[in-house]
């Protein structure tokens, strides 16, 4: 098989489609500063574990399915 070290995670994998430079300064520099998009998708990724339903505008939301 492979070792840990010799495997690409999910998030890196998009963070190189999206950006190579951008997936070396995460990835392997371990350079990140936040900035207001990452905090909202911070809240918004932690809100998607709690379970429940809503409903807004006419859509059902389902979270932590």
């Amino acid at each position: 098989m492979y070792a840990e070290d010799e495997l690409l995670s999910i998030s890196a994998l998009q963070h190189l489609l999206f950006c190579r430079r951008q997936c070396a300064l995460i990835h392997i520099e371990r350079v990140w500063a936040e900035n207001a998009f990452t905090v909202r998708g911070g809240i918004l990724h932690e809100k998607a574990h709690e379970q429940g339903y809503a409903s807004r505008d006419g859509v059902r939301v389902a979270r932590a399915v």
